[in-house]
């Protein structure tokens, strides 16, 4: 992880998506954009529940797929907004949860962190003299998946890689099938 400049890889995440069209909306409400966050975290635990490799890449386990997903839409949200980490705190704060032995706790833990940087990012939306900790929020939630996937020994920025460049060409990503009933809406 010492040679990815994480600031870097946020702001390509964000102007790929951007491309695309994931931020067209100006409104986009940033809460429901980070609960997508706790999705990925979710079908993670799912894949390592039932032992399950990635249906999009499918020589990569489930479990390790769905924490690059997780890390991939964290780092679009910090391009968006400018969120910064510093490489100097890496590693500094994990949530609590992360060194249980259980993946399920360790997936809980990076729900948690996720939970604290949203609320730090909505109380600065509503009061913005009241942003006091976003970037630290935003580290442990960083730290929380680099972490969990290390622990798990799983190539979380191979894959990470790989699913950047299937997304490129999927076509659910494209705004006319987004635009359709029952496509991704957010």
């Amino acid at each position: 992880m010492s040679n990815i400049n994480l600031n870097e890889l946020a702001r390509r995440i964000y102007e790929q998506n951007k491309a695309v069209g994931w931020w067209d909306d100006p409104n986009r409400c940033l809460l429901q954009t980070l609960q997508l966050v706790s999705t990925e975290v979710a079908e993670a635990t799912e894949g390592e529940r039932k032992n399950l490799n990635d249906d999009h890449l499918p020589d990569r386990k489930m479990g390790e797929v769905e924490l690059a997903d997780a890390l991939i839409r964290t780092l679009d949200v910090a391009g968006r907004y400018c969120i910064k980490y510093n490489p100097e705190k890496a590693g500094a704060s994990v949530d609590p949860f992360c060194e249980y032995d259980t993946i399920g706790a360790q997936h809980l833990g990076i729900n948690g962190a996720l939970t604290d940087f949203a609320r730090e990012v909505h109380l600065a939306q509503l009061i913005p003299t009241a942003a006091r900790s976003i970037e630290h929020r935003y580290h442990t939630l960083v730290d929380s998946i680099i972490f969990v996937a290390e622990r798990n020994d799983y190539d979380l920025f191979g894959a990470l890689e790989e699913k950047l460049a299937y997304n490129k060409n999927r076509q659910d990503h494209k705004r006319s099938e987004r635009a359709k009933p029952h496509g991704k809406g957010f």
